[in-house]
């Protein structure tokens, strides 16, 4: 629930914000993401390879929520 209201709280960026919210919206896909997957009771060698890349995505971007 938190990707659609954070997108709907960036809807409109002016033209100088436009790459921070688009960072700050990867930003916040690739935290969800991280955290649902890390709530799976098992993990398969490709789970762990895609909490790995949402976690490396999320550190890629995280200065821009600063």
């Amino acid at each position: 629930m938190i990707v659609p209201v954070f997108a709907a709280t960036l809807l409109n960026p002016s033209a100088s914000q436009t790459v921070s919210f688009t960072a700050a919206l990867w930003c916040i896909k690739n935290l969800a993401y991280f955290h649902l997957m890390a709530q799976y009771q098992y993990h398969t060698e490709a789970t762990i390879e895609y909490i790995q890349n949402h976690l490396e995505e999320f550190h890629c971007d995280k200065n821009v929520l600063s």
